[in-house]
């Protein structure tokens, strides 16, 4: 049951390391560069997140995180990654994007701008993926900008093959050789800027759905794109872990590991998604337990009033939602390094069966509730 609809509207819109950072330096060096779905109704460079002194979060409550809880006795799954390259934590603030897909519709549409006008201010995770015809240049605009007002930039990575299995986001780069050429790009586009990316929304989710052959190829790109941001100077990369009513955590550990989260800073959950920013973040504590003291970041973009329950599809476009927390550092959980806006607010999950906008299309009245009934 899909939960990530990141497609941007299109009319606004590599071996392993070795090979994929090769053709990186040549980009570079052209560009003159020195970045769920689920089945419910419902600055330094340790590795110590945000709020490291919080205390220990309690186990998910499964009847709202029915995904969360695992047994406390349940082994380490995996490690971080001793070496160095995996440290860098996010830093404040984050770019505010003046090119962002809200600012551009406050521009055209001056008669929403004030309604919208939240949307443009805050800082929002820019989508990368396969709709963009120039990858490298998009996101450098992206990472000199952010450079320029010295703040971070956060990017949303989407363009896996067989991305949303042929759901509302089906598509995705056509191979393996175009996925390791884009992972290049991008890390071009990054260069030494601060950035954090959040890698692949769904793709570990929904890779149970894919055969033997298309898995194993997809945890190779994953662990592939891994190894070649964590190479970037200051870049924190999260793979996508689902969100607390989708996967479980221990199914969703084993994933990670397979994917290369040891050589990451960490993982991401509720991207696209609803849940609660404290539920999320139980899952995410017994997540990290399992993969040794891995960190991660919670996309609060639209979930300022939880998730929906009564309805098909809950993850889908649910009405009566607001936006949630805005981008910060300061989490006030162990391991979480920062809350994020990663869903773009205002642009639709996808038809969802009710005849809605179609996945990453603009939805003025969407934009304008999530603002209404914005969390504090």
């Amino acid at each position: 049951m899909p939960t990530v609809r990141l497609l941007p509207v299109a009319a606004e819109r590599a071996g392993r390391i070795g090979t994929v950072l090769a053709l990186a330096a040549v980009l570079v060096a052209a560009c003159g560069l020195g970045g769920g779905k689920d089945d419910s109704d419902g600055g330094d460079t340790g590795r110590s997140g945000g709020a490291t002194a919080a205390p220990a979060v309690a186990a998910p409550d499964r009847t709202r995180c029915p995904a969360g809880a695992a047994d406390v006795n349940q082994a380490t799954v995996a490690t971080p990654d001793g070496d160095g390259a995996s440290l860098h934590a996010p830093q404040e603030p984050f770019l505010v994007d003046p090119n962002s897909e809200a600012a551009q519709r406050a521009a055209a549409h001056p008669g929403e701008a004030s309604t919208i006008a939240p949307l443009v201010q805050t800082p929002t995770a820019f989508p990368v993926g396969d709709w963009l015809t120039d990858v490298t240049g998009e996101v450098h605009a992206r990472a000199a900008a952010a450079q320029t007002a010295g703040a971070t930039a956060v990017f949303m990575i989407y363009a896996i093959p067989y991305r949303d299995v042929g759901l509302y986001s089906a598509g995705g780069l056509p191979d393996a050789a175009a996925y390791r050429t884009f992972t290049a790009q991008v890390a071009a586009g990054i260069g030494g800027a601060r950035a954090v990316i959040v890698l692949e929304p769904d793709a570990l989710g929904q890779i149970d759905e894919l055969d033997a052959g298309k898995a194993a190829e997809r945890y190779a790109l994953l662990r592939d794109a891994v190894d070649a941001y964590a190479a970037l100077p200051a870049t924190s990369v999260y793979l996508d872990g689902a969100n607390c009513g989708w996967t479980g955590a221990v199914d969703m550990a084993h994933r990670l590991a397979q994917a290369g989260v040891a050589h990451a800073r960490g993982f991401a959950l509720n991207v696209s998604n609803y849940y609660a920013t404290a539920d999320e973040a139980a899952r995410g504590e017994v997540v990290s337990r399992l993969l040794g003291g891995a960190h991660y970041v919670i996309d609060t973009s639209r979930n300022g009033k939880g998730p929906a329950s009564g309805i098909s599809d809950p993850w889908c476009n649910p009405p009566g939602r607001g936006l949630g927390v805005k981008p910060t550092t300061n989490t006030g959980f162990p391991h979480a390094d920062a809350l994020l806006w990663i869903k773009t607010p205002g642009s639709s999950d996808g038809e969802c069966g009710r005849g809605n906008p179609e996945a990453g299309q603009w939805w003025p009245q969407a934009a304008a509730e999530l603002v209404h009934n914005a969390a504090g």
